[in-house]
């Protein structure tokens, strides 16, 4: 037997072997034990997607839906796997805003209506940028207690690898790290996203009392802002598979919608969609500018 072919017989065996590893693993419980401990220390859903998915675990949070898991494929960095906590409101607020890391590429990409806030905090102001559509009540919202919280979720990451995106529809928190084998650091992940979200119910119910305009739109794209955008991920749908609400007709990726559930639409709430090629949205990109 040659030298290459002896080369690839191996090859062969260590994938064999991985394969085998992983089948194991996840028959006998401890693949994803994080997950699993999280879903009976809450009581709540351990929801199994076959070997090639990552299970999603969910539990209720007041009258509020938790859903915790690794990011759907469209939202991962390169070579980066990550964790995401989103809690989805059973009523929606009248509040959309996006924390990012300094320097992230997603700034580009941050909607429309929103404008910068700093919060006065010089360590928080340098580690993270601030978009909301309402300045006072952002400010409001990221108040000592809740910068606490969020800087317990930094020390679960490297810095820049955490994000925070609210929207009327849910609050979504991706840790650019993989916890689901890691039950100490998912559990305090998933405490401070709660003590964010419990801040964040608190400054919307001072908000409203003060009184607040709640602005609505169809979910549909805007042909002036290219393709139309996940509301899960934020990011533009132009890969792969889209899911169509049936509902409000809003594009998802496909993987996006799975982990969520449902349309992520305010007001929508459809849990029927379709799938059609992401390819077809690309039409509505805005030629580039010439030179």
């Amino acid at each position: 037997m040659s030298l290459l072919g002896f080369a690839f017989l191996a090859l062969m065996a260590y994938g064999s072997l991985r394969l085998i590893a992983k089948a194991v693993a996840w028959a006998t419980g401890s693949r994803y034990l994080a997950f699993r401990r999280l879903a009976a220390r809450h009581r709540g859903r351990y929801e199994t997607r076959g070997l090639a998915d990552s299970p999603i675990v969910s539990f209720p949070q007041g009258e509020d839906l938790v859903r915790v898991g690794l990011a759907p494929a469209p939202a991962r960095g390169s070579g980066v796997l990550s964790t995401r906590i989103v809690v989805r409101f059973r009523r929606g607020i009248p509040f959309r805003l996006d924390m990012l890391p300094v320097g992230s590429p997603r700034l580009r990409q941050l909607v429309r209506g929103t404008e910068p806030v700093a919060v006065g905090d010089r360590e928080f102001d340098n580690a993270f940028v601030v978009r909301a559509n309402d300045a006072d009540m952002a400010r409001d919202f990221l108040g000592p207690g809740v910068r606490w919280s969020i800087h317990g979720l930094q020390r679960l990451v490297r810095p820049g690898g955490l994000s925070l995106a609210i929207s009327p529809e849910r609050l979504l928190v991706q840790i650019d790290r993989d916890l689901s084998n890691d039950p100490e650091a998912l559990f305090t992940a998933v405490a401070e996203t709660l003590a964010v979200h419990e801040g964040l119910r608190a400054g919307v119910r001072r908000r409203i009392s003060e009184g607040v305009t709640v602005l609505e739109g169809d979910g549909g794209p805007d042909p002036d802002e290219g393709p139309p955008v996940c509301k899960v991920c934020g990011e533009a749908v132009v890969e792969g598979q889209a899911t169509i609400c049936d509902t409000c007709g809003a594009p998802h990726h496909r993987d996006c919608w799975e982990f969520v559930g449902w349309c992520s639409i305010y007001g929508c709430g459809g849990k029927v969609g379709r799938s059609t090629p992401a390819s077809a949205f690309r039409s509505t990109t805005p030629a580039p500018p010439p030179p």
